[in-house]
């Protein structure tokens, strides 16, 4: 994946080189070491590995520093998160603190790298055959972050490859809870109650994502394909199969 962003990735680390290297990285008196950030301040921010920066990425914004710190250490933490390197914390937890840090209120510099990132992230997920971390955790981190996922669920619903068609077959049969009077999303992360959760719900009740799977079967031939796409369209209609 990394050679398929790495226009976005170097970007990152060229807009955000410029946020001054913190002096320490202070934390709570109770939960943090002293001497705790020594390792994150030792060496460029890029030469930072998962075990280094694991503890950091959980309680940064919480326990651990403030927005200046995390906008330095930013492109080596979303780096890191879009290819799942950490064994923790999940990925959704490290690109909620975009969210946290209310990165859409950045400098314009920064917010287009962020933007960019996020969407090249999803583009290269979402015709990923073997995505990992999965679609639906990529989704919910997306969500997390508040940026709009109208256009995303757009991107999506092209249907295109089949690694798009696989991944929402995934989702709806596996990451979505439909016994209920409205579906629910299972991922533990997401937060209800924002716009992010609302638009994926629409999304797949309202029409765009049954839409999409009509006019792909239609024009598929493959068996596989058709297969999955019958099986998505009756967990979208609740029964209704399309062969």
């Amino acid at each position: 994946m990394a050679e398929r962003m790495s226009g976005e990735i170097e970007r990152l680390y060229e807009v955000f080189g410029r946020v001054p290297r913190p002096l320490k990285v202070e934390g709570c008196a109770h939960c943090v070491d002293p001497d705790e950030d020594r390792p994150l301040l030792d060496g460029p921010v890029r030469g930072l590995s998962a075990d280094v920066l694991r503890r950091y990425a959980t309680e940064a914004l919480i326990l651990w520093g403030g927005v200046p710190e995390f906008r330095y250490f930013l492109p080596r933490l979303l780096e890191l998160a879009a290819e799942n390197e950490f064994d923790w914390p999940d990925p959704e937890i490290v690109f909620s603190k975009l969210g946290s840090g209310g990165w859409t209120e950045w400098p314009d510099p920064e917010r287009a790298a962020v933007r960019a990132f996020l969407t090249r992230w999803w583009e290269t997920k979402v015709d990923d055959e073997d995505a990992w971390p999965d679609i639906g955790a990529v989704l919910c981190s997306l969500g997390l972050t508040g940026i709009d996922l109208v256009p995303f669920l757009g991107r999506w619903g092209r249907l295109d490859s089949t690694g798009a068609i696989r991944n929402l077959h995934e989702f709806v049969t596996t990451g979505v809870t439909w016994r209920t009077s409205r579906p629910e999303l299972g991922n533990p992360f997401w937060e209800k109650e924002t716009a992010s959760y609302r638009d994926v719900i629409a999304w797949l009740t309202d029409g765009r994502a049954l839409t999409a799977v009509e006019r792909t079967f239609l024009a598929e031939s493959r068996e596989e394909m058709l297969m999955l796409l019958d099986e998505t369209h009756s967990a979208l209609t609740g029964g209704r199969y399309l062969g």
